[in-house]
């Protein structure tokens, strides 16, 4: 059985105004975070399922480029002992401050043959917006510097919807991401999540988003740019030259196993969901004590593994293929769900054949309203 394998790495240098994935500020003690990471593998090693092969390994955060290429050349050295660890794909997400053209090479040497850029923006004005740290020139300058260390999978991560951001911006943004070459690039809708300060700060007054006929535009025009450039939409916010498509992403796409390490990591693993408590103290005394930090969130039943399956799928532009889930579910999804695929073909927001059922490009625009239809 094939399977992901993700580290959370919550350090970081700040916290940005519109993130609320788990992180603190404090600096890294790498021998005690990787020994912490190891006693959390040999806890799992018992626990999955024999056969289980890593084939991907995904370094989030966070700041993972925080920690040094030796923690990860360790790292890869006691999972290669203590599992069946061989990943064809190997990604470091990386902010552009601090890279320099040295760690970047001993990153590549330490086993990473992907690289995942959080550049957000390469206008002044939304990289001040977003929070971010460092300027154009940095961003710039990380990618030549990955490109001289020899990483050949160079995807770029940005966010449009940002206070301040018009249609302009969004077009300078996409002539300079090209210009840059990359080999993939995810580009998201700015969403404020409560409790940030982004969402604060927009409860207040003090700030404002694009409008929606606005936002609307801004992903008609990603998505026109980008596919006429050559690289396929092959996820919703994602965006790949041929053969390039995220493997490690995929695994969570379509409903297919995963080990998460690290606090607030997540894991499915035979229908099973677990989850790290999102407290770096926690998670390191938890582990260290000889006690699996996980807690078993859900038991999902054959229906509930379908129809989860079906709402993951429906985020790429395949969709839910009819022959692979009959093989995997033993179900045929369009009789399974014919009438909310009749519904959705009605308002224009799927489309069906003898292959299978995806969303259209206005089902994208929508698609947390179509995913309701199979809750």
């Amino acid at each position: 059985m094939e399977a992901a394998l993700y580290l959370h790495v919550p350090f970081c240098r700040g916290k940005c105004p519109y993130c609320d994935f788990y992180s603190v500020t404090e600096p890294p003690d790498e021998s005690l975070y990787l020994s912490a990471v190891l006693a959390e593998v040999r806890l799992w090693r018992e626990r999955i399922p024999r056969k289980t092969v890593f084939v991907t390994f995904y370094a989030g955060g966070g700041t993972p480029s925080l920690l040094s290429p030796d923690f990860y050349a360790r790292l890869f050295e006691e999972l290669s002992r203590l599992l069946s660890f061989s990943p064809v794909e190997l990604t470091l997400e990386a902010n552009p401050e601090g890279l320099s053209l040295k760690r970047l090479e001993g990153y590549l040497r330490a086993g990473f043959n992907r690289l995942s850029l959080g550049l957000q923006s390469l206008q002044p004005e939304g990289l001040l917006a977003l929070g971010r740290r460092h300027g154009p020139e940095e961003a710039r300058a990380a990618v030549e510097a990955a490109r001289r260390a020899g990483f050949e999978n160079l995807s770029l991560d940005f966010i449009f919807g940002w206070p301040g951001e018009t249609p302009a911006h969004l077009q300078k943004d996409l002539d300079e991401a090209l210009r840059l070459a990359p080999e993939h690039l995810s580009w998201y809708e700015l969403t404020p999540e409560e409790g940030t300060p982004l969402f604060r700060a927009l409860a207040e007054g003090r700030v404002r988003l694009p409008g929606e006929e606005v936002l609307v535009d801004m992903h008609r025009t990603i998505h026109e740019r980008l596919t006429g450039e050559g690289f396929e939409h092959y996820e919703i916010s994602n965006y790949a030259r041929p053969g390039r498509r995220c493997l490690h992403n995929l695994f969570y796409w379509k409903a297919l196993p995963y080990l998460g390490l690290g606090p607030a990591a997540a894991s499915f693993l035979g229908k099973r969901r677990y989850r790290n408590p999102e407290d770096l103290k926690t998670y390191l005394s938890t582990v260290r004590s000889g006690t699996l930090a996980a807690r078993l969130e859900e038991v999902l039943s054959p229906e509930e593994a379908l129809r989860e399956a079906v709402i993951l799928s429906l985020r790429l532009s395949e969709g839910v293929r009819r022959k692979e889930f009959r093989r995997r579910f033993g179900r045929d999804p369009l009789e399974s769900f014919s009438k909310e695929i009749k519904d959705l073909e009605r308002k224009g927001l799927v489309e069906a054949d003898e292959e299978g059922f995806r969303l259209t490009f206005a089902g994208r625009l929508l698609a947390n309203q179509v995913q309701l239809h199979f809750v």
